[in-house]
């Protein structure tokens, strides 16, 4: 049996708690054999890999010399080395700030490379001059960019990508762990909220949207799976609605406890917004493709590529961002018929199976590895 040519994953780093969808990426591959390349290993247990390289092997004074070589020159040093080491056929930087920080180490090695964006990298990063130059450069040399969906390849060729380079790749999660929940293992009533605690995941309108259905959902309960840099705020929100008794803070969980907690939720409110910083969620948040997978129904905003990812009145119910008024009508719509949430479940599973399939999205993706070493 032929050598399996070997795909460099740069990944920094590598990898934290909510980037699984990066990991079932490299999971879903079956033709290329995946090496990682990071500055920092996080949580190896949960994220096995055969080959890691990581810059805390090195010395400290070596790591502390590359550290500056990288703030000066925005380069990694010592990818280069490794990629031969490896003999590796391409390299996929996830994130665009990876892409570029890669570009030296693939000159020297002379292999192509394939960057996806994700989110905040096409979104908040280019409205700082440094990085808009950053990516004028690497859109030059890069082969090929891939992103989530419609909308955020567009803002791709806004920021100066040439059309032709950018493709719409769909992240895939893993339909053997996902189950669709039967109807009867969902509890009335419960609006579960997935999603760490930034500006553009709109937590806060999500919580006075579910403040205003209480008269028509006395049993309402509300359920939140994250924390981060704005808890003090979400929390604050509670108290000043009056829902500390309605809702469960439930931090940051595995992720096997987060899918059962799909299972058992009636709805995902999801109610993206874009930050004061432009940070939006690029394409779209990996968590409504969980949902779909699961079979739940989903309240979401006309945001990004959401509108792709989870089609409104088909799989959804979406609405325009920041429109309370809208959200809290999708919920009331979603809690107060069954029939709606299991025709919005049925149809967000086979959309996932269709187009979020992770072994399917994994052929598709080494397609475009083949595409840039011919």
């Amino acid at each position: 049996m032929p050598e399996k040519p070997t795909v460099a994953h740069c990944a920094n780093p590598f990898l934290t708690l909510t980037m699984v969808w990066c990991y079932d990426q490299i999971r879903g591959l079956s033709r290329y054999r995946p090496v990682v390349l990071t500055q920092a290993r996080q949580n190896e247990r949960v994220f096995p890999v055969d080959t890691l390289y990581s810059s805390e092997d090195l010395s400290r004074l070596r790591r502390s010399a590359y550290r500056v070589v990288r703030k000066i020159r925005g380069t990694y040093v010592g990818y280069g080395r490794i990629l031969r080491k490896e003999r590796a056929a391409v390299i996929h930087a996830h994130f665009g700030q990876e892409g570029y920080f890669c570009l030296e180490a693939c000159r020297s090695a002379g292999v192509p490379m394939v960057t996806t964006f994700y989110g905040m990298d096409a979104s908040a990063l280019p409205r700082k001059r440094l990085w808009r130059r950053r990516f004028q450069r690497l859109f030059r040399e890069g082969e090929l960019f891939l992103v989530e969906g419609p909308r955020m390849g567009e803002s791709l060729v806004t920021i100066g990508c040439a059309y032709e380079k950018v493709h719409v790749h769909r992240l895939g999660v893993d339909l053997d762990k996902i189950r669709q929940a039967r109807p009867d293992a969902r509890q009335e009533g419960v609006v579960l909220m997935y999603a760490n605690f930034r500006e553009k995941k709109g937590h806060v309108y999500g919580l006075r949207a579910c403040r205003k259905i209480i008269g028509s959902h006395p049993g309402l309960r509300v359920r939140i799976i994250g924390d981060g840099e704005l808890r003090s705020d979400v929390e604050r929100e509670i108290w000043r609605l009056g829902l500390e008794d309605r809702v469960d803070l439930l931090g940051v969980l595995p992720h096997e406890t987060c899918l059962k907690e799909l299972g058992r939720a009636s709805v995902l409110l999801y109610p993206s917004v874009t930050a004061a910083d432009g940070d939006t969620e690029g394409g779209a948040p990996v968590a409504l493709i969980e949902a779909m997978a699961s079979g739940l129904a989903i309240v979401s905003s006309l945001h990004a590529d959401i509108p792709t990812v989870a089609p409104d009145r088909r799989c959804a119910l979406l609405f325009p961002e920041r429109n309370v008024d809208g959200l809290a009508e999708g919920l009331d719509a979603v809690l107060g018929s069954g029939r709606l949430r299991e025709e919005l479940g049925s149809a967000g599973r086979a959309h996932v199976e269709d187009a979020h399939d992770m072994r399917k999205q994994g052929g598709r993706l080494e397609a475009y590895y083949d595409r840039v070493r011919s």
